[in-house]
Parts: C-alpha cells; structure tokens; sequence
C-alpha cells in the first residue's frame, strides 16, 4: 500500500497478493509515489522470509516480525517508534469487552454495526478488463470499491515472487491478527468481509491508485512500481534506527481509563 495502514485495514488489505506464487530468496520493491497527482517520492518494500518492511519517504515505517507478530510503527519526522503486540490487541480487546457493558457504548456500537453492515454489503471487487505493463511486469487491472467514499484499482502481475517462507508466515500472521482483532466490533468485521472478497485478486500489485472523497475534500494517492530486487536482505533493514526513541502504544493509551 502507498502508506502505512490503521492495523485493521492493512490485515484485510494484504490479502490483495492471496494467490501469489512463492519463490526461494529475498524480495525488495521500490515505487514512485504521488498524492493529487505531485511526486510524494519513493516507497520501498522488503520481504525476507521472518520480516517485512515498508519504508515511505515521509519517514513513516512499519516493521513486521513475522516469527514474533511484533509490528513496529516508525516515525521518521519525530525519530519516534512504538511496538504492537499481539497481547497488546488481546489486551485492548479485553478492554472493548469491558466497555462494552456501558448502555451508551452498546447504542454507539449498535450504530456502527449498521454502517458496517452497509460498507460490507456495498464493498465490490472485480476486473476492469484492462492490462498494461508497469516497470516492465505485465498486469492486469483490478477495481476495489470499500465505500462511496473510499475506491482503490492495482494492477497485479503474477511475475513477481514472495519468498515461500515468508508467505506462509505472512498468512498464519494475518490469521493471527484477525483473530486477535475481532473484538473490535464493526471495524474488525468490515475489514474480514472485504479480506475475503480481495481473495479473489491473484498477483503481486505494481501499481495502485487509492481515491478519498470526503464530499468536500478528495484526495488521489498513486504508487507504481519501478525496480524489482531479488538479492539478500541486510540484517540491519529489520532494526529501528539509532537514536529513535521509543514510546507507548498510542492505540493502547486510548483505551486506559482517565
């Protein structure tokens, strides 16, 4: 994806690469990146076979041990970063259940319950019908439309390859993950019924254009891919940078009591 995603989203969005095929070595992928349509830089992927990385030139990074299901927020601009633990989201979750007894919060819950069930029934995903080369990989195109507010197409090719290790791990983490979210109400169910309609996309996405309308605000965001390693990772790719400092778990803090 073009940025770093609310951990929920990005769960059911890495389900876009479902039928990929799995090759032996390290994998590292750098796009170009535009918000309404001005360069934003370039954002770069990697995938060995117990991490992965992806590194934005906004400074923001995200980090996962794919052994431990630790995932690593970084902050670039403030050299800040925060973990997120999978006892974190049980944590959090048992937390939710909590609140859950307070009749204001079943109300609130019972609302979005609704919208979730909406956003879930209105989320499509299908072919365009169109093929293209991006960076030299022959794709074809897929529509994804989450709301009336929020619609995606990637182009996907099947030319590139996840390590094999990586990708089972990758998906015995997303299953972890869902399980650990879905506590979270409306929000965990939406994103697991757009997962399972993302099934149906088959390939590594090469490019990818993400549409925000607001009604008084629209936001385009833009990546595409540019060059394709397959050669070793550094040890040194899956470490916080020196001299960033650590801080508490912001998602955490918002459910402690004040």
């Amino acid at each position: 994806m073009t940025h770093t995603l609310p951990l929920i989203t990005l769960c059911a969005l890495a389900c876009t690469s479902a039928g990929l095929a799995a090759a032996a070595d390290d994998l590292t992928v750098v796009s170009n990146v535009t918000t309404d349509g001005k360069a934003a830089g370039t954002q770069t992927q990697y995938i060995s076979s117990d991490h992965i990385r992806s590194s934005h030139a906004s400074g923001t990074e995200i980090i996962i041990n794919l052994k431990t299901g630790v995932m690593t927020n970084i902050n670039g601009s403030k050299k800040t970063y925060y973990d997120v633990t999978k006892q974190d989201l049980e944590n959090m979750q048992a937390k939710m259940n909590e609140k859950m007894n307070d009749p204001k919060m079943k109300q609130a819950m019972a609302a979005m319950q609704g919208m979730s069930s909406s956003m879930a029934a209105s989320a499509e995903v299908k072919k365009t019908g169109v093929t293209r080369k991006v960076g030299g990989f022959a794709c074809e195109e897929w529509s994804i439309t989450m709301s009336a507010m929020m619609t995606m197409t990637e182009c996907v090719t099947n030319d590139i390859k996840y390590p094999v290790q990586s990708w089972t791990a990758l998906m015995d983490f997303n299953e972890s993950m869902r399980k650990s979210m879905s506590g979270f109400g409306p929000a965990a169910k939406s994103g697991a019924d757009l997962a399972e309609k993302m099934k149906s996309i088959h390939g590594f996405p090469v490019a990818t254009s993400t549409v925000i309308d607001a009604g008084v605000s629209k936001m385009t965001n833009t990546s595409e891919v540019t060059e394709v390693r397959h050669t070793p990772i550094p040890e040194s790719t899956w470490q916080v940078p020196a001299g960033f400092t650590r801080v508490d778990n912001p998602m955490a803090k918002a459910f402690t009591p004040r």
